[in-house]
């Protein structure tokens, strides 16, 4: 039996489906601007087949990987307005690389429409052998111990994680020693060895490392735990509210898309964020499923944007 919630919400999602179908003639291009793989990539494929039935043509994921995902936003910021080629951004090529870099190919505010936020996933703090801390209040005693000893790894300058390890650094009242990385074996590999100290870093990079034991997560910058960690803390559990750094990911086309296509592409994101399926593949990655209306992810992509300008200019990160 459909509860009064489920009888009212079939026929929604049913002529959202039939509304969205309506405006889609060939198959969609959707951009994933990491590579094989990463967590964008990974995202992108959960969701090509259940955006490509609520839309009525297939999606195709076409990884463009640079730049630090501005090389394949932008290829959605001059593409035909249409709706039918999308990016999966992230804070990243969305908010960050615009305060970070002094020149950009797109302009996020009027090169690019916003669709539909995909998920949000946290930073967790995790360490390696070389750090005998047991939980966050014994690291911090650690660090300020050693002053500027410890170090901690990240994926890039100004990188989300680089600007999760300086905001923790910030609100525990630390110094740490940042270590940019291009690749993530290298540096698990350091971690492993006792040459780096710890590493900001997405969930799915270090899980395998954490299930063995090999690495030990002590917070999750983020608002909530997350399920496959349940034992591991957020940071404002512990007392550092002002440490949380998220990675949102979602949905943008080009600027000057007809509104109605608009509509049509967030009525399918709905539908496709609705299943099941899909919400459980983005648990497994470590970010919740969480859908918007266009709107709504535009404020959140211009607030992070400020967010980030501000720890940018804080702490004087300049691209390397």
């Amino acid at each position: 039996m459909i509860g009064r919630r489920g009888a009212l919400a079939a026929p929604f999602l049913l002529s959202g489906a039939a509304r969205a179908q309506g405006h889609f003639t060939r198959p969609l291009r959707l951009i994933a601007p990491f590579g094989p793989g990463s967590t964008v990539d990974l995202m992108a494929r959960a969701l090509a087949g259940p955006l490509g039935e609520a839309l009525g043509q297939p999606v195709v994921v076409e990884n463009r990987a640079g730049a630090g995902g501005n090389i394949g936003v932008e290829v959605a910021a001059r593409a035909a307005k249409d709706g039918h080629t999308l990016a999966l951004g992230t804070s990243g090529p969305l908010a960050i690389n615009p305060a970070l870099l002094d020149r950009m190919p797109y302009d996020v505010a009027t090169e690019l429409a916003p669709v539909s936020l995909l998920a949000i996933g946290p930073n967790l703090l995790a360490v390696g052998p070389a750090v005998v801390a047991a939980d966050l209040g014994a690291l911090i005693a650690q660090a300020k111990a050693r002053p500027a000893r410890l170090t901690y790894g990240s994926s890039g300058i100004g990188s989300s994680n680089h600007l999760a390890g300086a905001v923790f650094a910030a609100a525990a009242g630390v110094e740490l020693n940042h270590v940019p990385y291009r690749g993530n074996a290298e540096m698990a590999n350091d971690l492993l060895a006792g040459r780096l100290d710890m590493v900001f870093s997405g969930l799915p990079p270090v899980l395998p490392l954490l299930q063995a034991g090999s690495l030990r997560a002590l917070a999750i910058a983020g608002p909530r735990r997350v399920p496959l960690l349940p034992a591991v803390p957020t940071m404002a559990e512990a007392g550092l509210a002002e440490a949380e750094a998220v990675v949102f990911y979602g949905l943008v086309t080009v600027a000057g898309t007809p509104a109605p296509v608009l509509a049509a592409l967030s009525a399918g994101m709905r539908q496709a964020l609705g299943r099941a399926d899909l919400q459980a593949t983005y648990t497994g990655l470590g970010s919740a499923a969480e859908g918007s209306s266009p709107e709504e992810f535009g404020r959140l992509i211009s607030s992070e944007t400020v967010r980030w300008r501000g720890v940018i200019q804080r702490f004087g990160i300049r691209p390397g």
